[in-house]
């Protein structure tokens, strides 16, 4: 009696990587649109505020590097409205309270690297909801709060089982000079920035070679 043989196991690993790449290609479908041009056009931002506000400390082998940049003028952002821009390479979102208080978070949600701008913002549990898969994160410290990738149906539930969930980038935010301005640490971004894309990497098998 001759015994069923399933799939070669290379076959099978070649499937589940196809399967990964549909849901992430059929997941532009429900991209939002709106996007502010600053941000899509590449848009690199303002000068540092004041040479003063650049400085460079060394703590231990590192050295950390910190300036105030604007990333738009202030009357451009009124309550619920926002402003997005790249800045020091960054990518900053930020917006503003009913109260007039300024609140900055990074403006790529961090399953997939999609756009968060016209996220909505619950000022009471001071978070914004990504437009693409419905996840809320803190304004306050970037944490994810509550479900991971709620939607859309199906497809967001998959999306939250490739990519583990994970905050996104604050930085610090002030008005000055007519300006909201970001605090950008450029050690401290790259470093989140590494680790980031290096779990999305180990999700896809890319970091060993395994994906090739």
């Amino acid at each position: 009696t001759m015994k069923a043989e399933g799939p070669p196991p290379h076959r099978s690993t070649m499937l589940s990587k196809l399967c990964l790449l549909a849901v992430v290609a059929s997941a532009s479908a429900f991209a939002p649109t709106g996007f502010a041009p600053a941000l899509r056009s590449g848009f690199s931002g303002a000068a540092v505020a004041a040479p003063a506000a650049a400085r460079s400390s060394a703590v231990g082998p590192t050295m950390k590097a910190e300036a105030w940049v604007r990333v738009c003028q202030a009357d451009s952002v009124t309550p619920g409205r926002q402003q997005d821009a790249l800045i020091s390479g960054a990518a900053v979102l930020c917006g503003r309270f009913s109260n007039g208080k300024v609140w900055a978070i990074s403006a790529k949600n961090s399953a997939t690297g999609t756009e968060m701008y016209g996220g909505q913002v619950d000022e009471a549990a001071q978070t914004l909801k990504d437009p693409q898969w419905g996840t809320q994160y803190s304004l306050v410290d970037g944490e994810v709060v509550g479900k991971w990738c709620p939607s859309p149906p199906i497809i967001g539930g998959l999306i939250g089982t490739v990519f583990p969930p994970r905050g996104v980038w604050v930085p610090q935010v002030r008005e000055q000079g007519g300006y909201i301005e970001v605090l950008i640490d450029v050690d401290a971004k790259a470093t989140f920035e590494k680790k980031y894309w290096k779990g999305i990497l180990d999700a896809q098998g890319k970091t060993d070679g395994g994906y090739y």
